[in-house]
């Protein structure tokens, strides 16, 4: 009897943190903010590139999260740059470095690029003509 409640209470949301439940994405951080309704569309939207938030598996959500907020802090530094504020330019070059290594870990693909052709598409294409 106590194994069958055991799976009932492993799969219960009560007994999940709020950021496996989806209602925070990060803990302590007000997702009414503009910099949390910012993280939070990223957040989705990049989810959506890689096929919708409930395909993803927890380490791919973890990695989302991440070029999520590193997306928002670029972007931060990206306006003050426009407002005429000092910013340590090395600092921009190493987020915009770190996005770029995530968005490829990931395998987004910007919207309305061509897939990649493999060698076996080209020769098959090669032989048909």
């Amino acid at each position: 009897m106590s194994t069958n409640r055991n799976q009932i209470d492993s799969n219960s949301t009560r007994n999940r943190s709020a950021i496996s439940n989806g209602s925070w994405l990060l803990e302590g951080v007000d997702n009414r903010s503009a910099l949390g309704r910012r993280y939070r569309d990223l957040c989705m939207s990049f989810a959506d590139d890689l096929g919708g938030a409930a395909s993803l598996n927890e380490p791919q959500r973890a990695l989302v999260r991440q070029v999520a907020a590193v997306t928002v802090e670029s972007e931060k530094l990206q306006a003050a740059i426009i407002r005429g504020e000092a910013v340590d330019a090395e600092n921009l070059v190493r987020l915009n470095n770190l996005q770029a290594r995530l968005v490829k870990q990931l395998d987004i693909k910007p919207k309305g690029q061509k897939p990649k052709r493999s060698l076996q598409d080209l020769l098959a294409e090669g032989a048909a003509a």
